[in-house]
């Protein structure tokens, strides 16, 4: 082997002998034992030492071994380290990543589904009793309500949309978002205002988001429902569902038209701040008429069973909230329906509004 890989070689030369050859004799090859030979002294005899048949390691004239030498150190360049500590640490953060996927919930939904309310939640909806709106009014001491204010100082020309050859009816916009609490609470007066001028075909039926304030409202949504009117046009946009499967932003759903996005402009707070409800251009309300908390731990069916009961707090909110709406309707439809707009609950609403039967 090479002397840098194994250190010294094990073959050490054999000492050379003195007068031995194959015709060299004489007594001394006599006198000396078969198998033996010498240098310069016959070998010993029984019992001698045998010091004398092994040339000592320190004897002058005999190599010392040399030392192994010391495997050779190799330094990596130094931009092979920081590049290996990049490959490291992008292993780690995809790891990381990994692990935050596979810790999520394994069956997080990524498509908006439709849920229709039942029959049954729609037509108790529909038919709140008369003597509920008018015993209520505006009156909810319990829980402050935010009434529509008039914008445009009730002048200038009114949201409209075509109606086939007909006049244009008076537009009711809603832009929302199914995630967020304020529109979860303010479509429930909505719905019960519409439900007095015209009638819902489908409607669907939803909770708000988990992770918000006032979360997992029990309220509906406004995408794919169905609405027709003989006096008003209802328009709704839901920008953003109530799903979250990446943890980084709500699934889109509707995007406004450019009429509609002008309202947004014109009178909201934000292209993501919710909710506008805007009646025609004339009648304005953002946010929620009330506070969200008023529905917390409450299912659909549980808040539609008290808003027959006047003295409910909730109810109250809500009911004060759809006389309201009710009356901004009434003002740019010209006070149609009858029966609805010269009801006691709405002309209480009217007065508290400032609204005269002659507005339009």
């Amino acid at each position: 082997m090479a002397a840098g890989r194994s250190g010294t070689d094990p073959a050490t030369p054999s000492p050379d002998v003195d007068g031995g050859g194959a015709g060299g004799g004489g007594e001394a090859d006599r006198d000396t034992p078969r198998g033996y030979r010498y240098e310069t002294a016959p070998p010993p005899g029984r019992g001698q030492p045998l010091s004398n048949l092994t040339r000592s390691m320190s004897e002058p004239g005999q190599p010392a071994p040399e030392p192994a030498p010391a495997a050779p150190t190799r330094r990596l360049p130094r931009r092979y380290l920081a590049l290996g500590l990049i490959v490291v640490a992008i292993c780690v953060l995809g790891a990381l990543v990994l692990v935050r996927d596979n810790s999520g919930p394994p069956s997080s939904p990524t498509t908006e589904t439709f849920t229709p309310a039942s029959s049954s939640l729609l037509s108790a909806m529909a038919s709140v009793p008369t003597s509920v709106y008018d015993t209520v009014g505006v009156s909810s001491p319990g829980i402050p309500v935010t009434p529509p204010h008039q914008v445009g100082n009730g002048r200038g020309s009114l949201w409209e949309a075509p109606d086939g050859d007909g006049p244009g009816r008076p537009v009711v916009f809603f832009y929302g978002a199914e995630f967020a609490p304020y529109p979860a609470a303010e479509r429930w007066p909505l719905i019960l205002a519409l439900s007095r001028f015209g009638t819902f075909k489908q409607l669907g039926v939803m909770q708000s988001s988990v992770t918000t304030a006032f979360p997992d409202l029990s309220t509906y949504t406004f995408w794919q429902a169905s609405y027709s009117s003989p006096y008003i046009t209802f328009e709704s946009v839901e920008r953003y569902s109530s799903l979250n499967p990446t943890g980084a932003r709500y699934l889109g759903l509707e995007r406004p038209t450019a009429r509609q996005a002008g309202a947004i402009s014109l009178f909201g707070q934000g292209a993501n701040t919710f909710a506008l409800l805007d009646v025609a251009d004339r009648w304005v309300l953002t946010g929620a008429a009330f506070t969200p908390g008023a529905l917390t731990g409450m299912t659909q069916s549980e808040i539609v069973g008290y808003l027959t009961t006047p003295t409910s707090l909730m109810t109250q909110a809500v009911v004060t909230a759809a006389n309201e709406i009710s009356a901004s309707i009434c003002a740019v439809d010209g006070q149609n329906p009858g029966d609805v707009c010269h009801s006691h609950g709405v002309l209480v609403a009217d007065a508290a509004l400032g609204i005269t039967t002659a507005a339009s």
